[in-house]
């Protein structure tokens, strides 16, 4: 109830009175309707999606048992004669050539299935070959294997005996073969004997390089043979049968120079040399 107050001759007192408001009962909130039925769509949809992940999992299996995607041939690039018969043994045992770079398999010996096979693992099975550097292979379906390989190349002859093995610049002994054509021979003195599949420190490769080719330039000693045992390191049997014992394949140019000084010295007091040692810090010779 408010009071109002008005200038007036007399006081007049007016009472306002707020008009009543009507007063409503809240209605009830009613429950959200109850869901009897599921989705009919979502359930066709579900059982369509069951039904074609059932489908493909029985066209797998069909697949996976069938001839279907069997290995039937071999398409092989990059390969010699001797490594494309043993990546064909060792994958497709059995089946022949019909070309230079393709093998056809007979029905009775199809290669394994294209849908299971691991290429990776056929890569490496192929790389884990000796002559073998790097392997790709590709599925072509159905039943083709794609290979495309890089062979090593041998460039050094490592004779043990009377057994000569070629050996590629990683150091990998490739195979037993004859040494014409390769740009360095070393015998092997002591220890055991390498197989194809073993690796040749390449430390000790590069080193009889360097002293083959830097001795009769900058030393006027001409290799005749390079000789490595795991106890003395490198060795060089030169002209007249002098003996250069180099060691271990490290400050190879520091001892060349150390041999040059000593072959000058024995050269000016014309006293040929029978035996060098180069392997500690102060060189021992020996005239012949």
């Amino acid at each position: 109830m408010a009071v109002i107050r008005r200038k007036t001759k007399e006081p007049v007192a007016i009472v306002a009175l707020d008009r009543p408001r009507s007063i409503r009962p809240k209605r009830a909130e009613s429950p959200p309707p109850v869901r009897r039925h599921v989705d009919a769509r979502r359930v066709l949809t579900t059982l369509g999606l069951a039904c074609l992940l059932g489908g493909s999992m029985a066209a797998l299996g069909f697949a996976a048992r069938s001839d279907t995607f069997r290995v039937r041939a071999l398409k092989i690039d990059g390969a010699s004669t001797n490594v494309q018969h043993n990546v064909e043994d060792a994958l497709v045992p059995g089946c022949s050539e019909t070309s230079e770079t393709t093998v056809v398999c007979p029905p009775n010996r199809l290669g394994p299935n294209e849908l299971t096979l691991s290429t990776r693992e056929l890569e490496q099975q192929l790389a884990s070959m000796p002559a073998i550097a790097q392997a790709h292979v590709t599925a072509r379906l159905p039943g083709t294997l794609q290979i495309a390989l890089v062979e090593r190349q041998p460039e050094v002859a490592w004779v043990v005996g009377p057994d000569v093995y070629r050996v590629a610049a990683d150091g990998m002994v490739i195979d037993q073969g004859s040494p014409a054509g390769l740009k360095i021979v070393i015998g092997q003195v002591a220890g055991d004997a390498v197989k194809p599949g073993d690796r040749i420190d390449v430390s000790v490769i590069e080193g009889a390089k360097l002293l083959q080719e830097r001795l009769p330039m900058d030393a006027g000693l001409n290799p005749q043979r390079i000789q490595y045992s795991a106890a003395d390191g490198l060795a060089v049997i030169g002209d007249q049968n002098l003996i250069a014992m180099f060691g271990a394949p490290q400050d190879l140019n520091l001892k060349m120079a150390e041999l040059q000084r000593i072959l000058d010295l024995a050269r000016g007091q014309k006293s040929p040399l029978a035996f060098v040692d180069l392997r500690y810090k102060t060189p021992y010779f020996r005239p012949n």
